[in-house]
């Protein structure tokens, strides 16, 4: 009886202290899980976000060094009696001679000023310190920024062209000693500051686009290469080795066995706020991917590594008033993982691992059951073109290398939701749900693209033939396979390496 008593007194804080740790161990795995399905995508966000951000900062922080510094100046000038007077009376040689010392000293400290220019109340220039021999025009027509800075008399700072070049132009008001209004006092420095900045802080390669509409007012055209809207006014090499979508803000770039990460849409705007210019920076960040794949690999380690010491110890614990349970527990576990087994054998290729004509014909029953038009399902049917000419030249083993790379290349270009079989021997299948006869046409042309431009085991250059049909009410599977395997043969009489659809 006491040894009951003290059994029954010892039990309830054992099977507790069991409950807690099972309770931080499931918790522990349900984070580690999560964490794991995130980890790429957010330390990638991470780094273009930085890389985003630095960029923008040392872009912003040289627009406000350029405007701290002239403006410093101009407070110099409107305090010389000597300097306001000839600006008052437009004597322009005599103006020339008191600035020219102080833009050459500037030019040698920074190359890319590019532009000193006094502009008079009503938009006629005065002097052009950079081309003095042109002077007196009325660009009230050619520079808005001008006409604006006078009108409302407070600095404007932005991306302008001129009449003989694109810059960076810092529009002040320049008021004399007096409080009198004399005009606009105007100082341009090149794009190229703003790369060379980048340069000074980042290892990062660059390329500056302009709207071809900014050059309405050149008096000279530069041979600039177009892209799209925009004229290229400078590009670093990188640019001519990889391809940029411009329609995206980051894209990450795989290239002769580098990783690059490209950022794009760093618009530099007008005075009036319309964009005008655009910044695009690659950086080389095949280093810091390599390691997070290593850490991403370590991670899933470690994270099984846990799960077996968080099994043991809960084995041990368990185990003294349990065995019974457990034993029970194991023969569930087992049958589950027999049913499993067996399922996964009856609906997966062993070879490549891709779904097998049993699952593709109970899938299909399936869809075209609940077939409706708001739910379209397309099918593409494809084979490798002269693949027993492969098998006899490189043999067997190499074709099945062949098969197995093909189908995680197509999984990889697939949604999750999209089912690849393999039909048998080199032929294939692909249900794309959601997804109407153009959508599929458009990603049947562009895997048959991507197959031709891969290589494969042993150097291998291949093409596929694909058909392609979209899912009828009326359908059956007698019905979709011929007129799958009707478009196939149609590629294939064809010339083979197309897509052929309804």
């Amino acid at each position: 009886m006491p040894d009951k008593k003290q059994l029954a007194h010892s039990s309830p804080p054992r099977w507790g202290y069991f409950i807690a740790i099972a309770f931080v161990g499931v918790i522990t795995l349900l984070f580690q899980l999560i964490y794991s399905l995130k980890q790429n995508q957010a330390l990638f966000d991470t780094q273009v976000k930085y890389l985003t951000e630095r960029v923008q900062g040392v872009f912003y922080d040289s627009a406000t060094n350029l405007k701290d510094k002239y403006n410093f100046l101009l407070l110099h000038y409107s305090h010389l009696d000597d300097i306001t007077r000839l600006v008052n009376h437009a004597d322009r040689l005599a103006l020339y001679q008191k600035v020219k010392v102080d833009f050459d000293a500037m030019k040698q400290k920074d190359p890319n000023l590019f532009v000193m220019h006094f502009h008079d109340p009503h938009n006629i220039t005065i002097l052009r310190v950079h081309n003095p021999d042109a002077y007196g025009d009325d660009v009230s027509d050619t520079r808005p920024m001008v006409v604006y800075v006078n009108k409302n008399r407070h600095q404007v700072s932005a991306f302008e062209a001129g009449r003989t070049g694109l810059s960076y132009r810092i529009n002040t008001p320049f008021f004399g000693a007096n409080g009198k209004y004399l005009g606009v006092l105007e100082f341009g420095v090149k794009p190229k500051y703003f790369i060379d900045r980048l340069k000074e802080r980042f290892h990062i390669q660059s390329r500056l686009l302009v709207k071809k509409s900014a050059f309405n007012h050149y008096d000279y055209q530069e041979d600039y290469s177009d892209l799209g809207h925009y004229s290229i006014i400078y590009s670093d090499p990188i640019f001519n080795d990889i391809e940029i979508h411009k329609s995206e803000k980051s894209q990450l770039i795989h290239k002769a066995g580098k990783t690059y990460l490209v950022v794009s849409g760093l618009h530099l705007d007008s005075y009036d706020g319309q964009p005008l210019a655009e910044f695009q920076v690659v950086e080389d960040i095949s280093s810091f991917y390599e390691k997070h794949m290593q850490s991403f690999w370590l991670h899933w380690l470690l994270n099984i590594i846990g799960l077996l010491v968080f099994l043991i110890l809960m084995f041990f614990i368990l185990k003294r008033y349990s065995d019974r349970l457990i034993k029970s527990m194991n023969t569930i576990n087992v049958l589950q993982q027999k049913n499993e087994a067996m399922k996964y054998s009856s609906e997966i290729d062993e070879l490549t691992q891709a779904y097998n004509r049993r699952y593709f014909n109970q899938k299909l029953r399936q869809l075209l059951h609940y077939q409706d038009n708001r739910h379209p399902v397309s099918v593409l049917f494809y084979d490798i073109d002269f693949f027993k000419n492969i098998n006899d030249t490189h043999g067997h083993l190499v074709g099945d290398e062949i098969l197995k790379a093909l189908s995680h290349f197509m999984r990889n270009h697939l949604r999750s939701e999209d089912l690849l079989v393999r039909w048998g021997g080199e032929e294939f299948a692909i249900i794309l749900k959601e997804a109407h006869l153009q959508q599929a046409i458009e990603k049947a042309e562009e895997l048959r693209q991507l197959v031709e431009g891969n290589i494969w085991p042993n150097d291998v250059k291949m093409t596929i033939s694909i058909s392609v049909i979209e899912l009828h009410n009326n359908d059956s599977l007698k019905s979709l396979q011929a007129r799958l395997d009707h478009l196939l043969y149609q590629a294939k009489e064809s010339g083979r390496n197309r897509v052929e659809h309804e």
